[in-house]
C-alpha cells in the first residue's frame, strides 16, 4: 500500500509539471523582454509647462518643429530624475526672434504735422473723416503702386509733392486696387515707389501701411483676404526697422476670422467714417522717434584764430594787388 501511494505521488508530481512548465517559461520570457525593452527603448518624456506627458508622439512634432535633432537629459535636481528636451540652437534662434524690442512709441496727433500721406479711397477716407489736418495728402479712389507716376491730384504730380515740399514721414497705403494683378509687377512697381520716396525725400521716415482687409462678404475670386495677406507679407519684407516701418491696421478692424468686421463697413471694402477717427488714433500708437539732427562741434579759440588770421593774410593780399594795378 504504501509503494502504491509512493507511485501515486509520483505519477502526481509529474503531471504538475508538465502542466505548469509551459506559463513559468512563458512568464520568463515576458519578464526578459520588459526588462530588455526598457534597457533599449526608455519612454520619450516632454516637460511641458510643469507637467510631464508620456507620449513619445511629441518628440516628432518637436524634432518637425526645430528641423534638427532632439536630445534627451535627465536633471539631478531630486531623488526622482525627470527627463527632458534639450531646445536646439533653431529653437533658440525662433525664440530669441520673438522677443524683438517694441519699435514704436505713442505720439501726439502733432507729429503728423509734417507728414505726407500716400494712397488710395482708404486714404481719403483718412483726409476726409480723420484727425490730421496739417498733413498733406496725395491720394484718389483707384490709385495703385504700378500708375502711381501717372497720378495727379490738384494738377501736381507726387514727383511734384516730393520735391515741392519737405516731409518727416512718408505713409504709403496702396495695393487693394491691384492684388488681381501680376504679384512680381505689383510688387516691383511698390519696391521703385519706395525707392523714389527715400531719395527724393532723404530725412524722412517711411512708414508702410498694410492693406485693409475687406469683409467676407465682399471676398471674390481677384480681390480675397488671403491675396491681400499674401501683398501685405511681401510689402513687409521692403522695411527695415531702421528708416522704413511696416504697420499693420488689420489689428485694429480684423474679426475673428480675419477679415474686415462686418460691423465697422457698409460695403466690406471702406470703413464707415466714424472708424476713421479710431485709425488715426492707431497711428499715434505706432509713431517712431524722430532721430535727433547731427550737430556740429563748436570751433575751438585756435581754430577761430587761425580762421582770423587767414582772413587778415587774405585781405592784405587783396588790397596790395589793387595797389598795384
Amino acid at each position: 500500500m504504501n509503494r502504491f501511494k509512493q507511485s501515486a505521488y509520483t505519477v502526481l508530481l509529474a503531471a504538475t509539471c508538465f502542466v505548469a512548465s509551459p506559463l513559468i517559461f512563458h512568464q520568463i520570457w515576458k519578464s526578459s523582454s520588459d526588462a530588455k525593452k526598457q534597457t533599449q527603448s526608455p519612454p520619450l518624456v516632454v516637460k511641458t509647462e510643469g507637467r510631464l506627458s508620456a507620449d513619445s508622439s511629441v518628440i516628432d512634432k518637436v524634432q518637425e518643429h526645430t528641423m534638427g535633432p532632439v536630445d534627451i537629459i535627465t536633471t539631478e535636481a531630486d531623488d526622482n530624475p525627470k527627463p527632458m528636451i534639450v531646445t536646439t540652437a533653431a529653437d533658440t534662434t525662433n525664440s530669441e526672434a520673438k522677443k524683438q524690442p517694441e519699435l514704436f512709441v505713442t505720439s501726439d496727433p502733432s507729429y503728423f504735422d509734417d507728414a505726407l500721406f500716400i494712397g488710395d479711397s482708404r486714404t481719403v477716407g483718412i483726409k476726409e473723416y480723420g484727425t490730421f489736418k496739417n498733413s498733406v495728402f496725395f491720394c484718389e479712389p483707384g490709385f495703385s503702386a504700378c500708375r502711381i507716376d501717372e497720378a495727379k491730384v490738384g494738377g501736381k504730380s507726387l514727383d511734384d509733392i516730393l520735391t515741392d515740399g519737405k516731409f518727416g514721414k512718408i505713409y504709403i497705403m496702396l495695393g487693394i486696387n491691384e492684388v488681381g494683378n501680376d504679384f512680381e509687377y505689383t510688387l516691383g512697381a511698390y519696391r521703385s515707389l519706395v525707392e523714389k520716396v527715400m531719395e527724393k525725400q532723404p530725412e524722412a521716415l517711411v512708414f508702410l501701411q498694410a492693406n485693409l482687409h475687406v469683409s467676407a462678404s465682399a471676398e471674390d475670386k481677384v480681390i480675397n483676404n488671403s491675396g491681400i495677406n499674401s501683398l501685405n507679407n511681401a510689402i513687409a519684407t521692403l522695411a527695415d526697422d531702421k528708416r522704413v516701418f511696416y504697420i499693420d491696421i488689420n489689428e485694429l478692424y480684423d474679426d475673428d476670422h480675419g477679415a474686415l468686421n462686418e460691423g465697422y463697413t457698409s460695403d466690406g471694402v471702406h470703413p464707415v467714417a466714424m472708424y476713421y477717427t479710431q485709425w488715426c488714433e492707431w497711428l499715434c500708437t505706432k509713431t517712431v522717434p524722430v532721430p535727433e539732427p547731427e550737430t556740429t562741434a563748436p570751433a575751438t579759440a585756435a581754430s577761430t584764430e587761425a580762421s582770423s588770421e587767414s582772413a587778415t593774410e587774405a585781405s592784405t593780399e587783396k588790397t596790395e594787388h589793387v595797389s598795384t594795378d
